[in-house]
Formats: structure tokens, C-alpha cells, sequence
């Protein structure tokens, strides 16, 4: 690519060897001057595709002039990284880097304005309120950033962003990273940006090859009790899982399941202190805790490289939405997974995700769908109820239950061939999915420390015949019809309830 060579060893220290696609689309054009608007998916790399030009572009420091790149930012948690991994890759590079956000002094970031630096990583809204306060001159700005675009317009800072265009010298190049392409977007990219390149590379469909996907049906009063399961008997407790939500009010009540369970664990979301949302996530990313529950506002502005698992306890509406989520571990090379728990109203979007990844739905395969043997679920639902009971989270609780109604239908409908294929599919004659069969039996566990590889693969198959064995009972159960009614049994055939029942079923049976 025929770079300098600092930021050939700002690269190098920080351990890149061979750039990902989107780097290798998007930084030749951007080295050429071209404005490029870049659809990339979490984890693709892409904060590198807009330094890397930034840095070759800009060279070294100049204080004579103003800012000559900025770089905007939906939420503090992203310019936080974007400003760390300046501070990384740009290690060689003599340039100085400001952080511009709201909630921050506004002397010390008029202070910092006035050292004049060359790269200023911010907000939008306390960009714009500094530009008008300090009526800042943005002519020696040549390369502006706005990542992540299309959660800038979601929310709300088009207006924002607008303004600070105008501000803007109209030799400028302009580079927008983002995950979707709404008509805000496309519309703001047409005013703004001049001959702009659209580089696509599959991201509205395409999972990680390293990531294996998992289905958890449940009842859905025993959606925390499925979720608990998960978390002390397949996941490992020193792996990273980050738990999705559907609102803010689940947050705060998940949490206080999982801590009265033993599960050390820590939240994010939007409405949340930003101050307590750093401390919170950096507890998550040090490996304080094991577990982070966020909602999908929050989580758009985190990353975790080294993510392990991802559980979705309430089922996205949208494909779209389920990719962005899970598409957050098996990055880099690693592996991960990510279980999803839904319920009979879930099942729907279940399949349009399918028929969206283009994937078969095959209800009869273990290794992907099933449910949590009865009596793991059974051991876990007593602990979880005596939590819910508890005085101190009734409230929580309450306004959880009428968060979780609002989610349903607020949330998109699925289609109409879905809708009518899941009222043909048996969900109640699901087996438990292997994953609980092979890592949540207690005997297994204690034959695996002892060595003996083929007593553990002996137990596991006996473990997966007896739990076969106990489904097919259940299912026989559960479609069992009595030939006599409550009112027929211990009562001789010349009795009264015996005779009325006897003429009413040849009455329906005429």
C-alpha cells in the first residue's frame, strides 16, 4: 500500500499481519483522496481502514494550523476506543489527539482546543456547542471521520451533523463507516460527500465462519431460569458473555437474578451515568466479571475483542439486528457462540432468521436446537423464584413484565409464511440440546477429572439414551386422551353423571 514508515511500525507493534477485506477495499481509495462510504459489520477492522490514511495523510504536527481531522463518534464509549487506538497505532506518529465529550469539563476542552491538534476524536453535540461557544474556524480541517454513521442518525444527531458540514471547507475528504444504509443516511451522504465510492462487503448476512449458533426453547416463565442454566452448567465461568436484553428495565432485573445465583456480573445501557457506563465496562473488559448484560443502544458503542459468548435472552425483530449482535464473538481468528433462548412467541422471527442467513431450520437436530433437561431446569427454577419473590425487586419486576409486553409489540412482525410454518412444526416434542447432555450432568464432569476419556463417553451416551427415553414418556404423556371424563371414573354404568356424559358424546359424535 505503500506506507510510511511509522505507521508501518505502529502496524507492527500492534500485532496486524495481514489486512482484513474491508481494509484491504477501503484504504487504497481513501489513500487516494476518494470519499468512501464503507458498510462493515462489528469487529471487520474498520477503525484501522480510516486511521491508517488519517496518519499517512497527515504525517506529522503541525501547530501553526487548527484540526485538520475529525472524527465523530455516536456514543463516549466508542470515541474512547477510537481515541485509545489512535494513541496505539499512531504510537510513532508525531500528532497530537484531543477526546471531545459531553459530560466533560467545557474549560478544559476549550483549553485543549487552543493547543491546536491535529486529530479531534468527539461527539456531536459537544463538537457543535464548542464550535458555536468558541465560533471555532473549521477551514484547516481536510479529512473528517464518521463512524459508525448510521447509529449517528438514529440517535438524533442529524441535525448535528449537518451544521457541522457546513462548517467544513468544501476540499475536504469525508469517510463513512457504518453497519446499515438508511435513507437518512444515503440522503446525507448525497448533500455531503463529493463522487463518493460504496464499498459492500456482504454485511447484512454474513456470521463469522468460527461462530456456531444455538436455540433454546423454553416456556417463557422460564426464560432467567433457562438463562441461569446456561450460565452455571454449559458456559464456562471464566469465559466472556455479554447477555442482551430487550429493555433497560430486564437489565437491572437479570442482574439481580444472576448476582442472587452466584454469577458475578455487570451492566450497561443507555440511560445509565456515563461515568458508572465506563466504570462498568471495563470491569467486563479486565475480566472482573464474567458475564455484561446490555441492551442493543448501549452494546452498539462497546467493543470486546476477545468475546467468547453471546445469549440472546430476548429474541431481536430483526435479522439485522440478531447479526449485529452475535457477530461480536468469533473475531480474529477465535471461535465462539452464541445461544439464543426464545419461546412460542419468538418462534416466529426464529424462522425468518433462518430463511434471512439462509440456513435450514431443522427442528429434530440436538446439536443446534432443543431445550434444558427437566431437572437442571427443576434445581435452578426454586433459586430463581425465591430472587423474584424477594421484596426488594418487586417493582423491578413489575415494570420488567410490562417492559417485556411493550418489547412484543413494539417489536417488527414476523412474516406470514413464518407465522404459518410454526404452526405445523412440534416445539413441545423438542429433545434438550446436547450442549446440556454432554457439560451439565454432574457424573460426566467427575469421569472427565478422572482421566478416563472412554467411561466419559460411555456416561454421555448412556446420559443422551436415558434423557431420549424420558422425553419420549413426556411426549407420550402430554398426548395422552382419557376415553372417560372425571365424571365417568368409579361410577357404574347406571348412574346418573355416566349416563348424562354417555348421551352428550353421542350427542357431538352425530
Amino acid at each position: 500500500m505503500g506506507l510510511s514508515y511509522e505507521v508501518i511500525k505502529g502496524i507492527t507493534k500492534r500485532g496486524y499481519k495481514v489486512p482484513t477485506p474491508i481494509q484491504r477495499k477501503t484504504i487504497p481509495l481513501i489513500l487516494e483522496g476518494r470519499d468512501v462510504v464503507a458498510m462493515a459489520k462489528t469487529g471487520s477492522g474498520k477503525t484501522a481502514c480510516f486511521l491508517i490514511p488519517l496518519f499517512e495523510r497527515l504525517k506529522r504536527r503541525d501547530p501553526t494550523k487548527g484540526a485538520r481531522a475529525l472524527i465523530l463518534s455516536p456514543t463516549r464509549e466508542l470515541a474512547v476506543q477510537t481515541y485509545k487506538f489512535i494513541k496505539e497505532l499512531g504510537k510513532f506518529m508525531d500528532l497530537k489527539t484531543i477526546l471531545v465529550l459531553g459530560g466533560d469539563s467545557m474549560d478544559s476542552q476549550f483549553s485543549a482546543i487552543h493547543t491546536c491538534p491535529d486529530i479531534i476524536v468527539a461527539t456531536p453535540g459537544r463538537f457543535l456547542h464548542l464550535c458555536v461557544e468558541m465560533d471555532l474556524k473549521l477551514s484547516s480541517v481536510e479529512y473528517i471521520v464518521f463512524d459508525e454513521a448510521d447509529r449517528l442518525f438514529e440517535m438524533g444527531f442529524g441535525e448535528q451533523l449537518n451544521e457541522t458540514l457546513h462548517r467544513l471547507p468544501q476540499s475536504r475528504q469525508m469517510v463513512l463507516f457504518s453497519a446499515t444504509l438508511p435513507k437518512l443516511l444515503v440522503d446525507f451522504a448525497r448533500a455531503g460527500l463529493s463522487d463518493p465510492v460504496l464499498i459492500r462487503l456482504d454485511v447484512e448476512s454474513k456470521l463469522p465462519d468460527a461462530l456456531s449458533l444455538k436455540f433454546v426453547y423454553c416456556r417463557s416463565d422460564d426464560r432467567y431460569t433457562t438463562l441461569v442454566t446456561l450460565l452455571k452448567y454449559v458456559i464456562p465461568q471464566d469465559a466472556q458473555t455479554v447477555v442482551f436484553a430487550g429493555t433497560q428495565h430486564h437489565v437491572e432485573l437479570i442482574s439481580f437474578i444472576l448476582t442472587g445465583c452466584g454469577i458475578t456480573n455487570t451492566s450497561v445501557y443507555s440511560s445509565l451515568d456515563p461515568s458508572a457506563r465506563k466504570i462498568n465496562t471495563a470491569k467486563f473488559v479486565n475480566k472482573k466479571v464474567s458475564v455484561l448484560i446490555v441492551t442493543d443502544v448501549a452494546a452498539r458503542g462497546i467493543d470486546i475483542p476477545n468475546l467468547d459468548y453471546v445469549v440472546n435472552l430476548h429474541f431481536p425483530g430483526k435479522p439485522k439486528l440478531f447479526v449485529h449482535r452475535v457477530g461480536r464473538c468469533a473475531r480474529a481468528g477465535r471461535t465462539g457462540t452464541a445461544f439464543s433462548i426464545f419461546s412460542m412467541e419468538d418462534s416466529a422471527h426464529v424462522l425468518d432468521l433462518h430463511l434471512f442467513l439462509n440456513r435450514e431450520f431443522n427442528i429434530n437436530d440436538s446439536t443446534v436446537i432443543g431445550t434444558v433437561p427437566q431437572e437442571l431446569l427443576e434445581e435452578e427454577h426454586l433459586t430463581v423464584m425465591e430472587i423474584k419473590k424477594n421484596h426488594n425487586i418487586s417493582g423491578v419486576l413489575r415494570t420488567s413484565e410490562n417492559a417485556y409486553k411493550k418489547y412484543l409489540s413494539s417489536r417488527p412482525v414476523a412474516s406470514t409464511d413464518s407465522n404459518a410454518r410454526v404452526k405445523k412444526l412440534k416445539f413441545f416434542a423438542l429433545k434438550p440440546l446436547n450442549d446440556f447432555i454432554e457439560q451439565a450432568i454432574p457424573k460426566l464432569a467427575d469421569a472427565a477429572k478422572s482421566g478416563s476419556k472412554k467411561s466419559v463417553e460411555q456416561l454421555a451416551e448412556e446420559e443422551r439414551r436415558l434423557q431420549e427415553q424420558k422425553h419420549e414418556l413426556l411426549l407420550q404423556m402430554k398426548s395422552f386422551k382419557p376415553h372417560n371424563t372425571i365424571f365417568e371414573l368409579n361410577n357404574s354404568q347406571k348412574s346418573v353423571p355416566y349416563q348424562i356424559m354417555k348421551a352428550k358424546r353421542s350427542q357431538h359424535s352425530e
